[in-house]
């Protein structure tokens, strides 16, 4: 006890400057030096744009038609970003980055009221080094936002609930209303359902009987309305029924997009994104189901792993648990029981991972729980295998390794960060020898540097090396450097990815038929036509009859294909690879001459 009482008169600005510091080293470096990844940053971003350009606060559009996927926050978000430092990738990512850093401190703030100082500053650390939010810290997309939003609501519910302060309920209206405006019901719906059955199991439903609840229920209404009623207007409808029809119910009740899975998916994909935390995830969550299930009849050292806590838990630390586990129940199993899965669906859990992770990290720093030493043993070896996947994996995708499967989708300018996975492997053997000489603290703190240090390097600097790799960035650069005339039109042709409508900056054409792809290069305007090499050969330079310029053949590793940028001018063009006209129909030598020069 003596320990937890000098940590509780530790200055709490120490704790904070060490959470900011590391959220920011692992989210801002290298924020905006690449590209957009296709396909929900570039439909995010392009969405953002293309309202701020046009002064547009209320439809959402993506290449200027109808967008009904998300509601409006990430884009007021992205816009207020472009506003302060103009249309870019560092600014379109920047809401999600501030995002997560915040959502970092408040997870910091609750496990020091929950669980003590030790407890708050762990798992304030683990959190921003988790590889599923640390990916979405530097997305665009809705998730950081609602992450942060849904950690603020439950923050606030259980204060009010610990502390007897029904004014939560306000608090909680204004946070889940935020979190509606930026991802749809679930932000509303889930979190009332994890504090309703918290409430059930302490037999506390009574706290809601409250003039609080109202006003509560009417700051939720007064965010949420406004925007859906003018979008509702504006738009006579369609974007109300797309959002809720298509992106809500068919989500929920069949597999969009090929986005399936089983009962089991979300609780695998959990120990891949909690990574390089997994090892520690799962020991925490079995000791909080263990130490609640026996906590009444509580034996010192009895049972689990020949292990246990030294002292009963206390009141304040059941109910803490009990509210992280119906935190994780709730979304667990909404999303288990949908049809369509994906792993970020599940994000708003990530807080309470690492809560739990924190609280059992600093009971055994602090010697109040005692695990056999085999289960310490194998969450350090798994620090050391996920160091060792990476480096493997890292030598698969640069071709150092050669794989049959990956020929033509290799980036050979990975192979700089191959030795990437020493850095876990390191930090795993120091806090084995740290361990193994008692020195707990040593322990936990290499690991958890180690680990740190892995997910902040590979998140600067491995985006950033795939970058040569994608083309919708140089595609948009070409046509810039080639285009002659104020109005030009652009047009894809067997190939389409959303980031070239960002980095073209204007409406294209997605054209299905070879005819409507030669009437495009026939047309007296300037016109650029992206078009996938296989169908410009085999589809389209037959029937063409106008001069035409290819001004850049461009390797998409994705699809494993040849991208061509065509333009319909004859004379000679910067970075020129062809020039010419199609031979007249009928000349078939001339025509197969054609072909096989390509």
């Amino acid at each position: 006890m003596g320990k937890d009482a000098a940590a509780s008169r530790t200055p709490t600005w120490w704790d904070m400057l060490a959470i900011v510091l590391t959220a920011g080293m692992c989210l801002f470096p290298n924020l905006g030096g690449h590209s957009l990844w296709d396909v929900d940053e570039a439909r995010n971003a392009e969405c953002a744009r293309e309202m701020w350009e046009a002064g547009d606060w209320i439809v959402p559009t993506f290449n200027f038609e109808l967008r009904t996927d998300k509601p409006i926050l990430p884009y007021w978000a992205m816009m207020l970003a472009f506003a302060c430092g103009g249309v870019n990738e560092w600014m379109a990512r920047l809401p999600s980055a501030l995002a997560a850093l915040v959502t970092s401190l408040l997870t910091w703030w609750l496990g020091r009221e929950m669980f003590g100082r030790w407890a708050g500053l762990l798992a304030g650390l683990l959190l921003p080094g988790a590889v599923l939010f640390n990916v979405l810290g530097h997305a665009v997309t809705p998730d950081a936002l609602l992450i942060l939003w849904t950690t603020a609501a439950l923050a606030s519910a259980w204060w009010g609930i610990e502390h007897d302060n029904r004014s939560w309920l306000a608090w909680f209206g204004l946070f889940t209303g935020l979190a509606t405006l930026t991802k749809g019901l679930v932000g509303v719906l889930l979190p009332m359902t994890a504090v309703g059955l918290f409430l059930i199991w302490e037999r506390r439903l009574s706290l809601l009987t409250s003039r609080w609840l109202i006003l509560g229920v009417g700051i939720l209404l007064a965010v949420v309305l406004p925007w859906y009623i003018a979008v509702g207007v504006a738009t006579k409808g369609d974007w109300l029924i797309g959002f809720f029809g298509r992106h809500h119910l068919e989500r929920f009740t069949s597999p969009l997009e090929g986005h399936s899975g089983g009962i089991l998916y979300h609780p695998v994909m959990v120990q891949f994104g909690f990574a390089p935390w997994s090892g520690w995830l799962l020991v925490a969550l079995w000791l909080a189901l263990r130490e609640l299930w026996h906590w009444r009849r509580f034996t010192p050292q009895a049972g689990l792993f020949s292990g246990g806590l030294t002292e009963r838990l206390t009141q304040k630390e059941v109910r803490s648990l009990r509210f992280l586990l119906c935190w994780l129940a709730t979304w667990l199993i909404f999303f288990s029981c949908a049809q369509t899965k994906l792993p970020n669906y599940v994000g708003p859990i990530y807080p309470a991972l690492a809560l739990l992770c924190g609280w059992w990290l600093a009971s055994w720093v602090n010697y109040r729980l005692s695990v056999a030493g085999w289960v310490i043993g194998i969450t350090l070896l798994g620090l050391g295998i996920v160091g060792l996947l990476a480096s493997v994996g890292l030598m698969l995708a640069s071709g150092w390794i050669p794989l049959e499967v990956l020929q033509g989708r290799t980036i050979p300018d990975l192979a700089w960060l191959t030795w990437l996975g020493a850095i876990p492997i390191f930090g795993a053997g120091y806090a084995w020898k740290s361990w193994r000489a008692d020195r707990r603290r040593s322990a936990v703190a290499g690991a958890i540097l180690s680990g740190l240090l892995f997910v902040a390097v590979g998140a600067a600097f491995g985006p950033v090396l795939v970058d040569s790799a994608k083309i919708s960035h140089r595609l948009g650069q070409a046509i810039a450097a080639q285009q002659q005339e104020p109005e030009i039109r652009v047009a894809c042709y067997g190939w389409f990815q959303p980031s070239v409508v960002f980095y073209v900056g204007r409406p294209i054409a997605n054209l299905r038929q070879s005819d409507h792809a030669r009437d495009w290069l026939e047309h007296p305007l300037e016109s650029y036509l992206i078009v996938s090499e296989p169908w410009w050969i085999e589809r389209l330079l037959p029937q063409l009859r106008s001069p035409y310029t290819v001004l850049g053949r461009y390797w998409d590793f994705t699809r494993r294909r040849a991208v061509l940028l065509v333009v319909n001018r004859p004379r000679q063009a910067k970075a020129e690879l062809e020039v010419g006209t199609t031979p007249p129909a009928g000349n078939t030598a001339a025509r197969d001459d054609a072909r096989r020069k390509r």
